[in-house]
């Protein structure tokens, strides 16, 4: 879930994390043995953590840190099994994940936009990536 009025997303864990979430509290997180490192050109950092639940839902995230604050966080839906190839990929399946997410943030924030005090949340399909996720961007 995503609260509203603090911008933090609970784990089905009952971790939160949000906009006061450090970098160096993710390192020490159970969340983070899970999690592959992506770029680490400092001052910005990125993490990819292994399938979390979210409500009913289960999500790859991806958080990316810059100073060592956590300045956005991505939720991509994945199913049970993750394809294995691209060649498995389809705009159609893409466009439905899209219109899942979209419908998940209406059942818990409303109709959009979702512009709040501490940042906003987005759904967003990536053309050139083949890819749609949620994306919540910190103030």
């Amino acid at each position: 879930m995503i609260h509203r009025q603090t911008g933090e997303i609970e784990l089905a864990s009952g971790l939160r994390i949000g906009p006061s979430y450090s970098e160096a509290q993710f390192l020490s997180s159970p969340l983070a043995r899970s999690a592959n490192a992506l770029s680490q050109a400092q001052p910005r950092s990125g993490y990819r953590t292994a399938r979390q639940r979210i409500g009913f839902r289960t999500f790859r995230i991806t958080l990316h840190f810059f100073s060592g604050k956590l300045a956005s966080i991505e939720l991509f839906e994945v199913g049970a099994e993750s394809k294995a190839f691209w060649n498995d990929w389809s705009e159609k399946e893409e466009a439905e994940r899209k219109a899942n997410h979209d419908a998940w943030l209406e059942s818990m924030l409303g109709a959009p936009p979702y512009e709040y005090p501490w940042g906003k949340v987005t759904s967003e399909h990536d053309p050139r990536g083949g890819y749609s996720s949620i994306v919540v961007r910190f103030a």
